[in-house]
């Protein structure tokens, strides 16, 4: 009887440390505190503010707060590199714009591989993008603004949101085909940019949804905008492949967590950020800073990063810009 009450009590205790070892993901107690989202761009941009909107609209389905942290620098890559310092448990995610993971990241070195690094938890928006130029500027046109520059090397200066982002990516389109020489500004974030344009830092700017206000109040003028199609918003405005550039946006925000994360976490996170991204006043907030509402899984995701990684490496092998990608895929 004494052998048989020991082989309880050992076989209780060998459940009871299994249960504690199997962690947050074994069971239904995930989230038991507080998630932490960082962003790799400064408050009140459009990165920022859409993940705040997200995440506000997440942690009423998780029923825990998800705390915001601003984490700028390196066009986005000290977030991502500072998700994989934390432990891998999902209680620490990154927002972050494709274009990071899959442009940045072939133009410079960057510590982590952008397609086996990290897990999609769901891709949620993207961005309207533009060339824009003070409102008071003598350039009507981009075809005008790239005259000017052609006529003035090196005296023309320009702003973007860093250096092999998106919006760098669009200028060094039009400077190679027009085979002008321009002095690149590089922020950490469109509002920055936005301000230094406004300021006359610079002669021009490529931007986020930032641009939007700017020029809806008269401050800026849209030469261009960056999307395959022409925006509803401004359908006067000509895209860049409409002007002979070989250029469309290829970002896509998204959330993100460490790829080793436990499975049923990853799951949770996903349905979770999923209905989010059904929440009304989300997709309010989305239309008031004039962003796009767009829906990838993580598999989704996963097969745009791969799909654009290619097209992406196409146009800047060809351009020379780079001779081969800075950073292995995988």
């Amino acid at each position: 009887m004494k052998r048989y009450r020991w082989l309880i009590a050992a076989l209780a205790a060998f459940v009871a440390i299994g249960w504690g070892e199997a962690g947050p993901g074994a069971g239904a107690a995930y989230p038991e505190r507080p998630l932490t989202l960082l962003v790799g761009f400064v408050p009140g941009g459009s990165m920022d503010l859409s993940a705040r909107a997200l995440a506000k609209a997440a942690e009423k389905i998780l029923g825990q707060p998800i705390m915001v942290e601003n984490k700028p620098g390196g066009t986005g890559t000290v977030a991502l590199a500072a998700l994989l310092s934390q432990k891998h448990d999902g209680y620490t995610l990154c927002g972050t714009p494709s274009s990071v993971l899959i442009r940045v990241s072939q133009q410079q070195p960057v510590p982590f591989k952008p397609f086996t690094s990290f897990r999609a938890v769901i891709g949620f928006t993207e961005p309207q993008l533009g060339i824009v130029v003070k409102s008071d500027a003598p350039w009507k046109t981009l075809g005008d603004l790239a005259l000017y520059a052609a006529k003035n090397p090196g005296r023309v200066k320009y702003a973007t949101t860093g250096v092999g982002s998106t919006t760098h990516a669009a200028v060094e389109a039009i400077a190679q085909r027009d085979r002008l020489q321009l002095i690149h500004v590089p922020y950490k974030g469109s509002m920055e940019a936005l301000t230094a344009l406004l300021g006359g830092h610079v002669e021009f700017a490529a931007l986020t949804s930032e641009l939007v206000p700017a020029v809806k109040a008269g401050q800026a003028r849209l030469l261009s905008v960056m999307s395959e199609k022409r925006s509803p918003k401004y359908p006067s405005v000509p895209t860049l492949k409409e002007q002979g550039y070989d250029f469309a946006n290829d970002a896509v925000f998204a959330v993100v967590a460490p790829a080793d994360i436990d499975p049923s976490v990853a799951g949770r996170l996903e349905e979770a950020f999923a209905a989010a991204a059904k929440n009304k006043e989300y997709l309010e907030t989305l239309d008031r800073i004039n962003m796009i509402p767009v829906y990838y899984n993580g598999k989704a995701f996963d097969a745009f990063l791969r799909h654009h990684w290619k097209v992406i490496n196409k146009s800047l092998t060809a351009s020379g810009a780079i001779r081969e990608a800075a950073t292995k895929p995988e």
